[in-house]
C-alpha cells in the first residue's frame, strides 16, 4: 500500500481524506497505543523483577552481626569498637557497594528545584521521560506535523491511559503489589501522567479547531458538548490540584477532585461513544470501583465484631489532648500493620462529611515490646497535630470535651515502609509530628531485639520539637522502649532537642539523680517519684538526653556512620526542610563512593512522605 505524500498542512473546510489516508492514520494510532502499553508493562515488569531479586537476596544472604568485644567496658563509646575493613585502602571487592552508593546519591538524594517543588533525579527522570514518550508517540509519522495525522491520535493516547492514571491514585492497586512502591510515592507519577493526559486532550481540541472543522463537528451535536464538558472538568481538576491549593485547602481539593474527575470520565465516555471508542473510559471506572470495594471491605473487616472488649470499643476511639495543639487518638482493633504504615481515619461526628477519611501514620506497633505477638486486640495510636480543617475541629473537640470517646472507623494499613532489621546501625531523625513515623520503627527494633530476629546493634533516635510540653506525646512509650531494650545487646540513644525560645522542664526532686549539664540530662535510673509520674502517664526524662537548641544533623550522621560496623539506615520524617537537609548531607562526602570503596559502610536513606499532600 502506498501512503499519502501530498501536503495536508492547509486543508480547505470540507476536505475528505482518501481511504489510504484513513488506513495510515488508523494504523499509526493503533501502533502508538500498543507501544505505550508495552512500555508501561515493561517498566512494571522490570520493577517487579528488581523487587523479587532484592527479596531473594535478603532471605538468602543474611549478614552475621558483629558482636561487641567481650573486653569492652559497659561505658565504652561505640566509637571505640574496632571497625573491620577500615584499612583506608580501596578494594575491588567493595566496587559493587561503591556503585550502589553512587546510584543512591544520584537517584534519590540530589533534589532539583521545580515550580511544583523539589523532586529527586529519579522522579524527574520518570516525569520528563513520560512526557517525552507521550509527545513522541503523538507527533512521530505525521508528515511534517500535519494536524490531521495527530489530532485524533492525541485523544486516543490520552484516553487509553486513563485506567493507568486512576490505578496510580488508588490506595489498592496492582502496581504497588507488584513493585513494592507505596501509593503515596506513586502519586508523583499519577500527577505527571494526568497532566500529560490533559496536554494531549488540549492538543486534540485545538488541532481540530485550528485545522478547520466540518459541519459535522460543532456544538449543535450532543457528543461535542459532552466533550467540551469533560475537558473543562478535567482542566479545573488539574488547576485545583496544584500544590499550594492542595496543601491550603486539602478537604476542598479532595471533594472537588473526585467530583470533577467523575464528570470528566462520564462526559468523555459519552463523547467518545459516538465514534465507537467509549471502551477507553469505562475501564477507569472499574479500576476506581475496585479500589473502593476493597477499601469498604477492609473498613468493615477492621471494625468488625466483638472481642474481650465490648462492641462499643470496636466502633469508637479515645480522643485525648496531650499538648496545646496535639491529639492522641487511640483505637482498639483486631488487625495488624507494619511499623511506618499509615491508615485512614473516619470520625463521622467530627468531619463535615460522615465518610470523610484522613490519612495519619500509625504511631504504635501491633506486637509487644517483650518480643511476643501481643494481645489480639491492638492499640492503634495516632498523634495528630491540630491545625485547620478536620484536625482543627478535632483539636477543638478535645479542648471542649477532654478525654472522651467518639465514633471512629479505620481503613488500612497502607504504605510500604522499609525493613530495618538487616542493618547494623539505624539513625531515626524526626521533626515535630514526624515522630509518628520514627517512633514505631524504634519500637519494632526493640521488639525484634527481644525476639532475636534483628541484626541491628545501635539505634540513634533524634527528635526535634519546638516546645518542651511536646515531650508528653511519647515520653511514656519511649521510656518503656528503653526499659525493654536493656536486657538485649541493642544500644538505644535517645536525643531530644527543644528548638523553641524556652525550655522549661518539670522540676526534679532533690533525691533525683537528674542533674542538668549544659542544657542536657544524662541517662540514670528513675526514682520512686519518677516511677509514680511514669505510671500516671506524665513525662519522664531521666533516661533521655534533652538539649535546648537545634540538632547538628551533620555531626549526628557523621558519628553514626563512622562508628557503624555494617550497613546504616537513615530514616527521616518531618518538615520538608529537614528531609532536604538530610538528603543533601548524605549526598556529600559522608557517603561518597570513594569512602565506601575504602571500607566505609553503605548508607540507605528512607524519607516518609504523603503523595497526596506534598
Amino acid at each position: 500500500m502506498s501512503w499519502p505524500t501530498r501536503s495536508l498542512r492547509f486543508r480547505p473546510r470540507g476536505f475528505e481524506p482518501t481511504a489510504a489516508d484513513k488506513a495510515f492514520k488508523a494504523v499509526q494510532q493503533k501502533k502508538a497505543i500498543e507501544e505505550l502499553w508495552l512500555l508501561i508493562a515493561g517498566i512494571i515488569a522490570f520493577l517487579f523483577v528488581v523487587r523479587i531479586l532484592r527479596l531473594a537476596l535478603r532471605s538468602l544472604v543474611r549478614r552475621r552481626p558483629v558482636e561487641p568485644s567481650p573486653e569492652k567496658s559497659e561505658k565504652s563509646s561505640p566509637l571505640e569498637i574496632v571497625l573491620p575493613g577500615r584499612t583506608g585502602k580501596a578494594s575491588w571487592r567493595r566496587i559493587p557497594a561503591a556503585a550502589a552508593s553512587a546510584f543512591r546519591v544520584l537517584a534519590f538524594r540530589i533534589h532539583v528545584p521545580l515550580p511544583i517543588g523539589f523532586v529527586t533525579l529519579t522522579e524527574l527522570f520518570f516525569i520528563c521521560g513520560y512526557i517525552a514518550t507521550m509527545l513522541s508517540l503523538t507527533l512521530t509519522n505525521t508528515f511534517d506535523l500535519q494536524y490531521w495525522f495527530f489530532e485524533d491520535r492525541a485523544a486516543h493516547l490520552a484516553s487509553c491511559q486513563l485506567p493507568f492514571i486512576v490505578a496510580l491514585a488508588g490506595k489498592n492497586n496492582i502496581i504497588s503489589f507488584l513493585t513494592g512502591i507505596g501509593h503515596e510515592k506513586l502519586n508523583v507519577l499519577h500527577r505527571a501522567a494526568a497532566r500529560t493526559c490533559l496536554i494531549l486532550l488540549w492538543i486534540h481540541a485545538l488541532s481540530r479547531a485550528i485545522s478547520g472543522l466540518s459541519d459535522n463537528f460543532d456544538f449543535s451535536h450532543g457528543w461535542m458538548r459532552w466533550g467540551a464538558t469533560g475537558l473543562t472538568a478535567f482542566t479545573l481538576a488539574t488547576i485545583l490540584s496544584v500544590r499550594f491549593i492542595r496543601n491550603a485547602f486539602f478537604e476542598f481539593f479532595l471533594v472537588s477532585h473526585i467530583i470533577l474527575v467523575g464528570i470528566f470520565i462520564i462526559s468523555g465516555y459519552l463523547h467518545a461513544r459516538h465514534v465507537h471508542f467509549g471502551d477507553y473510559f469505562w475501564p477507569a471506572l472499574v479500576v476506581w470501583a475496585f479500589d473502593r470495594v476493597l477499601r469498604t471491605g477492609r473498613l468493615l473487616w477492621n471494625n468488625r465484631g466483638k472481642g474481650a472488649s465490648t462492641e462499643h470499643e470496636f466502633s469508637t476511639a479515645t480522643v485525648e489532648l496531650v499538648s496545646s495543639d496535639t491529639i492522641r487518638l487511640t483505637l482498639k482493633r483486631k488487625f495488624s500493620w507494619r511499623p511506618g504504615q499509615h491508615a485512614y481515619v473516619v470520625l463521622p461526628t467530627v468531619s463535615d462529611l460522615p465518610t470523610e477519611a484522613h490519612p495519619f501514620t500509625i504511631a504504635s506497633i501491633p506486637k509487644g515490646l517483650d518480643g511476643t505477638d501481643g494481645p489480639a486486640e491492638k492499640d492503634v495510636v495516632f498523634l495528630i497535630r491540630g491545625r485547620r480543617g478536620f484536625t482543627g475541629r478535632l483539636r477543638e473537640h478535645a479542648e471542649r470535651s477532654g478525654l472522651t470517646r467518639v465514633p471512629a472507623f479505620v481503613d488500612g494499613p497502607y504504605g510500604c515502609p522499609p525493613d530495618l532489621s538487616r542493618y547494623c546501625t539505624c539513625i531515626l531523625v524526626a521533626g515535630g509530628s514526624g515522630v509518628s513515623y520514627t517512633l514505631p520503627l524504634l519500637l519494632d527494633l526493640v521488639h525484634r531485639a527481644r525476639a532475636g530476629s534483628s541484626d541491628v546493634r545501635r539505634v540513634i533516635f533524634v527528635w526535634a520539637v519546638r516546645e518542651s510540653d511536646h515531650l508528653a506525646w511519647i515520653s511514656k512509650t519511649l521510656n518503656e522502649a528503653l526499659s525493654a531494650a536493656q536486657p538485649t545487646s541493642l544500644i538505644v540513644e535517645p536525643n531530644i532537642y527543644i528548638t523553641g525560645p524556652t525550655c522549661t522542664l518539670p522540676e526534679r526532686p532533690r533525691s533525683s539523680s537528674y542533674t542538668p549539664s549544659d542544657g542536657s540530662s544524662t541517662p540514670t535510673s528513675p526514682t520512686d517519684t519518677e516511677k509514680d509520674n511514669f505510671g500516671k502517664g506524665l513525662p519522664v526524662y531521666s533516661s533521655l538526653k534533652i538539649v535546648h537548641g537545634r540538632p547538628s544533623i551533620r555531626r549526628i550522621l557523621q558519628e553514626g556512620i563512622d562508628s557503624s560496623t555494617g550497613p546504616v539506615s537513615v530514616d527521616v520524617a518531618g518538615p520538608s526542610s529537614l528531609s532536604a537537609s538530610v538528603s543533601r548531607l548524605l549526598s556529600s562526602k559522608l557517603t561518597s563512593p570513594a569512602n565506601v570503596l575504602k571500607g566505609a559502610p553503605s548508607v540507605t536513606l528512607h524519607v516518609e512522605t504523603f503523595g497526596m499532600s506534598k
